[in-house]
């Protein structure tokens, strides 16, 4: 009697399971009802997710962005001298140290990115490409820019992993896509003095800049070393490969967060 009642609680108990399956994680996770479209053949923004309703919104920025990054010399960019206009660099969010990916922190920086890409926008530079590295290690550097690139509309091109610099740093000066465009560069911190050097090296180079000399802040020719804290810093080239730094400004919860950038020494690039 106990075998056949235990039989029957059991019976029910993956009966209840198997309708709870069938009727909620099947039929909301899969069962996708076609959607009603407006007169443009869009979807109906406000009868869906939360996630195509943060795209819509970004719209106007996204908007602004594109009419600056195209009605640029660089619609002419087959035609202009070598690489980009203007190089931003930054680094990747805050991140787990023992996993691969961004912690709370480096996530909230990440949606970040947009509002960045909007100031720059104010000062007139239409952002027409975002460039990072992928390492089999981490996800760090893509992480905290693939949101921008997808709200955005602004195409996101991965180049080496984080120490192979040099491969970066040669597409984005031989690839006519980036010739007069404004691009940000995304980054591991500890690569970032590496990056420099193949950008004032190659990159002066394959733009004719024969007699180009870097110079930083301090009026010398010592690269940059950004501090392992540093979350703020923003990095600036422009045509003729002048050298600036400026700050995002944009805060976390991470409380040793700065923006110290010194010239001396050499950053381990690994």
């Amino acid at each position: 009697m106990k075998k056949i009642v235990l039989f029957t609680t059991s019976l029910i108990v993956i009966l209840v399971i198997l309708y709870f399956v069938s009727n909620y994680s099947f039929k909301e996770g899969f069962d996708i009802v076609k959607p009603q479209c407006n007169k443009k053949g869009c979807p109906v923004t406000s009868l869906q997710s939360s996630t195509y309703k943060l795209h819509t919104e970004y719209k106007q920025i996204r908007d602004k962005n594109h009419m600056l990054a195209h009605n640029s010399q660089a619609k002419h960019f087959l035609f202009s001298n070598n690489g980009p206009a203007n190089i931003f660099i930054i680094r990747h969010g805050e991140k787990i140290k023992s996993k691969h990916a961004l912690d709370c922190n480096g996530i909230l920086r990440s949606t970040y990115v947009p509002k960045l890409i909007e100031r720059l926008n104010d000062n007139g530079h239409g952002v027409h490409a975002i460039v990072s590295a992928y390492d089999y290690h981490s996800m760090h550097q893509e992480q905290t820019v693939s949101l921008a690139s997808w709200l955005m509309d602004i195409p996101l091109y991965l180049y080496g992993e984080q120490s192979q610099t040099d491969i970066a740093v040669q597409n984005i000066f031989t690839n006519k896509f980036f010739n007069g465009k404004t691009v940000l560069i995304c980054w591991e911190h500890e690569c970032i003095q590496s990056l420099i050097r193949s950008i004032v090296t190659i990159g002066a180079k394959l733009k004719g800049l024969n007699n180009y000399q870097f110079e930083n802040p301090e009026g010398n020719s010592n690269l940059p070393n950004w501090n392992t804290d540093n979350y703020q810093s923003i990095i600036h080239f422009d045509e003729n490969l002048k050298y600036s730094v400026s700050e995002e400004r944009l805060f976390t919860c991470f409380p040793e967060d700065n923006s110290i950038i010194t010239y001396s020494g050499i950053q381990r690039c690994k």
